[in-house]
């Protein structure tokens, strides 16, 4: 055997021999609560209809599937479950409720400034609740109000 072709053949070796902790490793995932999974899907939905709003072409069949996805809010596992203060359960209601106002200010066929009102109305349940569970989102909860 040549030279080169041993020393090929040892450095494959010890190439092969190296302990796994050397190689390097990616970082673990870490899969979000269903609180956080259902918040994160809440918050796109909503960025969603803030656009509908905005163009005035939300419709009564938005809001009530929303109402239904969204219904888990009040039975899933958050991420840290004792930080969860007793005032949560309350804020879920409420922004369930505030949903099903804004259904009804489409079902009255209310004028678009009535239905951006009970929208903004819905944002300032989400906004409310955070200040107090999770303040991370405030500033994109904020930024789904609509302006007037």
């Amino acid at each position: 055997m040549n030279k080169l072709a041993a020393f090929g053949l040892l450095i494959t070796l010890v190439a092969c021999q190296q302990e796994p902790t050397q190689l390097k490793r990616s970082p673990r995932v870490v899969e979000p609560s269903a609180l956080a999974a259902t918040m994160r899907e809440m918050t796109a939905d909503m960025e969603d209809l803030k656009a509908k709003a905005q163009a005035g072409t939300l419709t009564l069949a938005d809001v009530e599937s929303l109402r239904a996805a969204h219904e888990p809010i009040k039975t899933a596992e958050p991420t840290k479950p004792e930080e969860i203060k007793e005032s949560f359960p309350g804020f879920a209601e409420a922004y369930l409720t505030n949903l099903d106002a804004l259904a009804d200010a489409l079902r009255e066929q209310g004028n678009r400034e009535a239905q951006i009102e009970a929208f903004n109305t819905v944002i300032a349940t989400c906004e409310s609740c955070h200040q107090q569970h999770c303040p991370g989102p405030l500033d994109r909860i904020r930024g789904i109000k609509v302006e007037q």
